[in-house]
């Protein structure tokens, strides 16, 4: 990969211009053609390494409720399980992990419905296994960005991005409009001179009218962020740690913070513990190799000063999908 598509990805990542001609805008940035940055990120979704455009939703604020769920499954029963796992829509994630609890995955449920009973019922269906429901008691960070850049690319106009708000400021309005609306912009943006213009017209708006909304959204926090999401394994990320510590309630806030300082974390969260399962602070790692993540998770361990703590890679990927909000509304949308 050349230094013109590593920076273009870190662009991508990070935001996303919500301008007229979003395209051009990269280009300004890159120091190149429109033509060229059209030409390159179709090629890069060609190769898979950037899997989507998209508005990234903030599914509480929305009214959905979600959680990570660890499962304890034993090996004959792992196929059966992760495909009754896998089968509700609201599944995005499911990996093998090593342990007692070896399935772990996260799942979000629409308005209305009661997470734990939803998590009983498809435990109940896939086999009776044991379950822990971990929902995000407090959330310190949610900003996937992976750097792709090497030490000799240039400073080519990249700027530091703010972390995305982790919760909304407002409740949303679940309107048959902005339920359309939803379904449609966190599909994949057209890889063209004006792909919100398509949208626009698609929806019954005009482009101001759309890029308002998600940016009044963005501002919101009902929009995470509006960004690329890229296929760590093509982008040289093939291997991911979710580290957890035991820690004092009483420190946990401060930590946490402080964790979510660091660029390798991804996402950070606290969640409850169980009397299996006492963990209750939680950091994603991403790195090119299995040595690497354990050399952040050390370098995060001491940064904290605690010693329990664990380090649980992922060793198999049963699913691994972009949430599809509002997947029980009739289809409608344009996209």
């Amino acid at each position: 990969m050349d230094s013109t598509n590593r920076l273009l990805l870190d662009h991508l990542q990070r935001a996303f211009p919500l301008v007229s001609a979003p395209y051009r805008k990269l280009a300004e940035k890159l120091g190149c053609g429109e033509r060229e940055v059209l030409d390159r990120v179709r090629d890069l979704k060609g190769q898979g390494l950037v899997r989507q455009i998209s508005a990234i939703f903030n599914t509480g604020g929305l009214g959905y409720r979600s959680s990570l769920v660890a499962m304890a499954v034993p090996e004959p029963e792992l196929e059966r399980a992760a495909r009754v796992v896998n089968a509700y829509p609201g599944v995005s994630h499911n990996y093998l992990r090593p342990g007692q609890f070896n399935m772990w995955f996260t799942i979000a449920v629409p308005p209305g419905a009661v997470l734990d009973r939803v998590v009983a019922r498809i435990a109940a269906a896939a086999g009776g296994h044991p379950a822990l429901v971990l929902p995000a008691v407090k959330k310190y960070k949610l900003a996937v960005v992976l750097d792709v850049l090497d030490d000799q690319d240039p400073d080519n106009g990249l700027e530091s991005a703010e972390l995305p708000q982790t919760e909304a400021s407002v409740r949303f309005d679940p309107s048959p409009h902005n339920i359309r609306l939803v379904r449609c912009v966190q599909e994949d943006l057209a890889t063209s001179e004006r792909p919100f213009q398509e949208w626009a017209e698609q929806l019954g708006m005009t482009e101001p009218e759309l890029l308002d909304l998600l940016r009044t959204w963005m501002d919101q926090g009902l929009i995470r962020r509006f960004a690329a999401v890229l296929n760590h394994r093509q982008a040289g990320f093939r291997a991911n740690g979710m580290v957890v510590w035991h820690c004092p309630p009483e420190q946990i806030d401060q930590l946490g913070e402080r964790l979510a300082a660091y660029p390798e974390v991804s996402h950070c969260y606290r969640r409850p513990v169980h009397p299996q399962w006492p963990y209750n602070l939680y950091a994603m790692i991403h790195g090119r190799h299995a040595d690497e993540c354990r050399s952040v998770a050390e370098r995060l361990n001491r940064a904290i000063g605690r010693d329990d703590y664990r380090i649980l890679f992922s060793t198999r990927e049963f699913k691994k999908i972009r949430l599809k909000l509002f997947w029980d509304e009739p289809s409608g949308c344009c996209c």
